[in-house]
């Protein structure tokens, strides 16, 4: 009778700690994830581009006020409607929407993303790409898809041509007030925002031979300029 006993009262708490995992996993769950879920949108028919950084899905991972609360999850990012799509399985034909808040950011294979507010008002909040991040200055990048309609061909001598959607990047800047501005094309402006530490800085991009106006030469400045 009492093996008997200890074997109910095991499944008992096991049963019990099963519950509470999975309450625990829908709790999580629904600290990132928003009530709305898209249809697996596979592209328009004859259209160049995509409304998407990467129309596939791709291993990425989910983080809430930096502290890690998914991995391993299908993810991709909806340029056009400033969304990420999760997916939970590959047969799946509905994606679910990650919350569009400033403290939930993804990571889609090697690539940081976080949800800013834009400081232009021509251009809704969105999310930025982390290209350099440090104590004294930030780079974000933002995607930006401008749909191009297309045309029909006026003879039979050319081609129609199709409606497309266009990629264009735009980088900003953090600085240590917390200000997001619009980076700077020319070198000159650039070498500005390094003004702080102006002799080491002038010294390594010339030791360097850096191009400014490059986006590699300018983070690979920036880089060492944050750590100073």
């Amino acid at each position: 009778m009492k093996p008997n006993f200890l074997l109910l009262l095991s499944l008992c708490i096991s049963l019990n700690m099963m519950a509470q995992n999975i309450t625990n996993e829908q709790r999580a769950t629904a600290e990132f994830l928003s009530s709305k879920t898209t249809p697996v949108f596979k592209g328009y028919k004859n259209t160049m581009g995509s409304i998407y950084a990467n129309k596939e899905f791709q291993t990425g991972s989910v983080y809430k006020d930096g502290t890690l609360v998914a991995s391993n999850v299908a993810l991709r990012y909806n340029v056009q409607a400033e969304e990420i799509e999760m997916k939970a399985n590959t047969n799946t034909t509905v994606a679910n929407v990650i919350k569009t808040s400033e403290n939930i950011s993804v990571r889609i294979l090697n690539d940081d993303f976080v949800y800013l507010i834009s400081p232009d008002k021509n251009q809704k909040a969105g999310y930025f790409k982390v290209i350099a991040e440090g104590g004294k200055l930030t780079v974000y990048k933002k995607i930006i898809k401008d749909f191009i309609e297309g045309k029909e061909s006026a003879n039979s001598y050319s081609r129609d041509v199709p409606d497309t959607f266009k990629e264009k990047e735009q980088l900003y800047i953090v600085s240590a007030a917390g200000s997001l501005t619009k980076l700077p094309k020319g070198k000159t402006k650039r070498e500005k925002l390094l003004v702080s530490q102006q002799n080491q800085m002038s010294s390594y991009i010339q030791t360097n031979n850096l191009n400014l106006r490059k986006e590699k030469d300018f983070n690979k400045a920036l880089d060492y300029f944050n750590a100073l």
